[in-house]
């Protein structure tokens, strides 16, 4: 028999390590708005609509010109940001969600979710672009 395990941390985070975590749920509430914005006007010109892949190169391409405040957040979170859009628009379709809305940053701080090499050791977690919390 496998037994899972999952522990759940508190980080106790210093001003810039906590500017550096709402840059990057900022990030991903930015790419999530704007995947979103895609995916309708998509559906209501009457295009193929855009998927998490598509999605993330436009975001890419935009990242030289209009974004560059993006390079200072790490890629996982804009990506992951857009796939929970992908799979909130397939449980609105399979009747399990309701339409997806739009983010807000009065609607509560916001979170992200980031991929990759994530260590703990100790009393110290280090993530992508954010270092040793």
């Amino acid at each position: 028999m496998e037994v899972k395990r999952a522990y759940k941390y508190e980080l106790d985070l210093n001003n810039e390590q906590r500017t550096a975590c709402l840059k990057h749920s900022g990030a991903a509430r930015w790419a999530f708005n704007y995947g979103l914005r895609r995916k309708k006007e998509a559906y209501t010109s009457g295009e193929k609509t855009p998927t998490a892949v598509d999605l993330h190169r436009e975001l890419n391409a935009l990242k030289q010109t209009e974004i560059p405040w993006m390079y200072d957040v790490s890629k996982c979170a804009p990506q992951e940001a857009l796939r929970n859009l992908d799979r909130a628009f397939v449980n609105f379709f399979e009747n399990r969600a309701k339409f997806p809305r739009f983010k807000s940053r009065k609607r509560g701080i916001g979170s992200f979710r980031l991929t990759g090499s994530i260590h703990v050791d100790g009393k110290t977690v280090q993530l992508p672009r954010l270092g040793l919390l």
